[in-house]
């Protein structure tokens, strides 16, 4: 008897169709032995913990004069616009292509100064974040509520969890176990 290219898929697959149905009764008792996962917020713990730091001071200093210096630029490319319609309504072509060519410099300028002002604040906030005091303390405090709730894993909640039961947000206990243990100190 010849077998079509169908049926050798199906003989090839038999075997390895009877096994899954051999697991699925197992699985219920698997069930319940599922690991307790957690999620934390690291960005608000270190935000929360920093909060009267004065590295954290100094951080919303700096952050202040960077977005008081990108204000007073944007505030100058607003009346170079103004001027702009101004000598526009006056017909002043050669004032008309001065101020235009400020205007696209003043923006390029404006688009780098926030580019590069933004990643020197990132690369600030996240070494407040990687202090080594701080990290010995998250780390205390992690273990700490994970094995008092009986947490097997924590991972870091970030943009690339798309969902996350609320029950299982440890950030909460982090900090209070982080207050605690500054406390103590």
């Amino acid at each position: 008897m010849r077998t079509s290219a169908t049926g050798k898929w199906l003989l090839c697959r038999v075997p390895a169709l009877a096994a899954a149905l051999l697991v699925v009764p197992v699985s219920g008792i698997a069930q319940e032995q599922l690991t307790r996962m957690g999620v934390v917020d690291l960005d608000f713990v270190a935000r929360s913990r920093f909060l009267e730091s004065e590295a954290l001071r100094a951080y919303e200093a700096r952050r202040a004069e960077i977005i008081a210096e990108r204000d007073a630029i944007e505030e100058e490319i607003v009346n170079l616009e103004q001027a702009l319609v101004e000598a526009r309504q006056d017909q002043n072509r050669p004032l008309v292509l001065q101020l235009e060519q400020r205007i696209f410099d003043m923006r390029r300028h404006l688009s780098q100064f926030v580019r590069v002002m933004n990643d020197q604040l990132q690369r600030e906030y996240d070494d407040l974040k990687t202090s080594d005091r701080f990290i010995g303390a998250l780390n205390d405090a992690l273990e700490y509520v994970a094995e008092t709730q009986g947490f097997a894993l924590i991972i870091r909640r970030n943009a690339d969890l798309l969902y996350w039961d609320p029950d299982i947000d440890l950030t909460d206990e982090v900090i209070a176990e982080l207050d605690r243990q500054a406390a103590r100190r």
